[in-house]
């Protein structure tokens, strides 16, 4: 069954909700037709998705810029708001994506020398959810060990395991990302943690099943769905098929 309302009440709430509902498909909204997003918000909520992926990236930590906190905030929806942030300062960035009503930020912890205090902004109330934190997410790059993570497992609530870098295209989840999403496992029981695992990247209808293999939480997906030849919600449904749901 979808997301609930019960499950919107709290953080941990929200974070039961997502794994139950497991592999939850979070949609990249940027991978529609520009001119046409109010069409494929509606389109997404209609099919009930759950999760809308904003993408925003600024020319230096990745090649791309995208649209970032005012898109967001021109979004108007009741799907959540799943925000990466592929900059080159998330702290300057992060203001405006909180105020803009993102209920997940993903921040990258290379080259952000200050990893701890982009979490300690993330720790606040979702705008117009008091009471309901903002799910704190770190996203790794296809090279970077998931060890990063581990002096911080215990105050955020999903790792990212990106198969591709960011900015390019190709790749797909593989046997090394395999790897990286059981050391991490391994990593957070130690540490007495229990993030959320997403993936992203290279997600087709011919690799989503690797994907809902490794036992994530969340599948980030954008062009597979917006795809021409067929509509939003027959290409939904062909995901959903493929992973197994």
């Amino acid at each position: 069954m979808p997301l609930m309302s019960d499950d919107l009440a709290t953080r941990q709430a929200l974070k039961a909700g997502l794994r139950r509902e497991a592999p939850v498909l979070s949609v990249g909204l940027l991978a529609a037709d520009a001119m046409a997003y109010g069409a494929a918000i509606a389109e997404l909520e209609a099919a009930g998705t759950a999760l809308l992926h904003f993408d925003v990236m600024d020319g230096v930590f990745c090649p791309g810029f995208t649209a970032g906190p005012p898109l967001i905030a021109a979004a108007r929806t009741t799907m959540l708001k799943d925000v990466h942030l592929m900059v080159a300062d998330p702290l300057a960035v992060i203001p405006a994506v909180l105020k803009a009503g993102a209920d997940i930020v993903h921040i990258h912890p290379e080259g952000l020398l200050h990893l701890h205090r982009a979490l300690v902004l993330l720790d606040v109330d979702t705008v117009g959810r008091p009471g309901r934190r903002v799910l704190r997410a770190v996203a790794l790059n296809p090279a970077t060990p998931v060890d990063a993570v581990e002096p911080v497992l215990h105050m955020i609530d999903m790792v990212t395991l990106l198969a591709v870098d960011p900015g390019w295209s190709g790749g797909a989840p593989d046997a090394a990302l395999g790897r990286k999403v059981e050391r991490l496992r391994r990593l957070a029981a130690d540490a007495g943690a229990d993030p959320l695992i997403a993936i992203d990247g290279g997600i087709t209808e011919a690799t989503i099943g690797i994907a809902a293999g490794l036992r994530p939480d969340i599948i980030v997906s954008g062009s597979a769905v917006f795809k021409a030849g067929a509509g939003v919600a027959d290409n939904l449904a062909a995901l959903g098929r493929a992973a197994g749901r």
